[in-house]
């Protein structure tokens, strides 16, 4: 999410390399375009960060307002409802700085059966850290869930720092729970963990909520990266990926599989990635496809080369790149029928710029990438979310408390 940008000397020399460093924007390939617009106007949230729904019954949405620490949740139709009913209020104290607070949502895939689902929040315990939690629905009313109920699933080491957190939790197509925790705050990766495997800072985590083992709340999947390569086998258990900042929003193609990322860069850049198992993504000796202060001493962890990003753009607009912004939302690989040109195009925003970008995926790189919403001061929006319907569609999170969508431009 958008924070102070601490703005260095060196980027006018990195901004002078974009193209040539990243993949060419504006080739041939057209991209499609689209518009927002209000998709529920009569429903309104504080500060919304989050959104899901049982996969079983998605015949409500659920929304986590993040300093309210509230899941409301209200019928996906018809869209002129009104309708909405508190689900969860988590009880104080919890922190709620700029970063910090409710965060993440994520129904569990057989929720029908067994009623779970969980949050990631930012605890106010004797020190800072970073909870998921299983809840369960109450067992007298399906519209509300049971406080009491909260078991802490998954607790972070101490955080120093407000800010960085992550915070998307979902299940993957493996039925495991997938979490995104940043480089621990700051500036600068102070405590140097983007190259670190063996803590969770600066990394994706994946755990196994169902088989919980060796004394924990949980399980680790058995291909994890330090269970089944003998390259990482010095990585943390839980560790699925690492060199990554601060994911701020991912997801999977609901075709392939595939996990997309939106990491908010520091100084100079914000950039998507396409997450592998044991994968290294350069923070913080790169960021995005450029050097971090090359003067660093950390070095990158062996067990792999760093992947580069799929695309990048920058904080200072220039003549070759004016589509500037300041910290990026990640979106999803669209698959819905509303915007055909946009089939199989990764959809991302700026929370702070409002722009919507879209690439094209092709031979491990971007194929084509631009923005595809012309941006006006009536459309700019605060994107604190992507999020898909049932039948592929994308809805759109913003601090105007609204949730849009996206419609062909007309």
């Amino acid at each position: 999410m958008h924070r102070t940008m601490q703005i260095t000397s060196t980027a006018a020399l990195f901004a002078a390399t974009v193209l040539a460093a990243g993949p060419a924007v504006g080739q041939a390939v057209a991209l499609p375009k689209v518009e927002t617009r209000v998709a529920y106007p009569n429903l309104k949230f504080d500060r919304p960060v989050a959104l899901d729904y049982p996969r079983e019954d998605p015949s409500r949405y659920y929304v986590a307002e993040q300093h309210q620490a509230k899941v409301w949740s209200f019928p996906s139709s018809p869209r002129d409802t009104s309708e909405k009913a508190l689900f969860l209020e988590l009880p104080d104290p919890i922190n709620r700085g700029n970063e910090e607070g409710l965060l993440g949502l994520a129904f569990h895939p057989k929720y029908k059966e067994n009623g779970q689902f969980f949050v990631y929040y930012s605890a106010k315990d004797a020190e800072r850290r970073s909870v998921v939690s299983r809840f369960k629905v109450s067992k007298d009313d399906p519209l509300k869930a049971d406080p009491a109920s909260e078991e802490r699933i998954w607790v972070s080491d101490v955080d120093r720092w407000e800010n960085h957190n992550g915070g998307t939790i979902r299940f993957g197509p493996d039925g495991y729970l997938y979490i995104t925790l940043g480089d621990g705050g700051a500036a600068d990766d102070p405590l140097s963990t983007g190259q670190n495997p063996k803590d969770w800072f600066g990394s994706i985590l994946r755990i196994d909520v169902d088989h919980p083992a060796d004394g924990k709340a949980y399980g680790i999947p058995a291909d994890n990266p330090a269970a089944g390569s003998k390259a990482h086998k010095h990585w943390a258990p839980e560790v699925f990926a690492i060199g990554l900042r601060n994911v701020w929003k991912f997801s999977f193609d609901r075709e392939t599989g595939d996990l997309w990322a939106g990491d908010v860069g520091q100084n100079l850049w914000e950039y998507v990635h396409k997450v592998d198992n044991g994968g290294n993504y350069g923070w913080s000796i790169r960021e995005g496809f450029h050097p971090f202060q090359p003067n660093r001493r950390q070095k990158a962890d062996p067990a792999g080369p760093i992947k580069p990003p799929y695309a990048e753009y920058p904080h200072q607009p220039t003549a070759d790149r004016p589509d500037s912004g300041l910290s990026i939302t990640g979106g999803y690989v669209y698959r819905g029928s509303a915007i055909p040109a946009l089939k199989g195009w990764y959809v991302y925003g700026d929370y702070d710029s409002g722009r919507i970008w879209a690439l094209k995926p092709e031979g491990g790189k971007a194929a084509a990438s631009g923005e595809i919403l012309k941006l006006t001061p009536q459309n700019k929006l605060n994107i604190t979310s992507f999020d898909e319907t049932p039948d592929g569609e994308l809805l759109i999170l913003a601090f105007d408390g609204r949730i849009h969508e996206l419609a062909p431009a007309k």
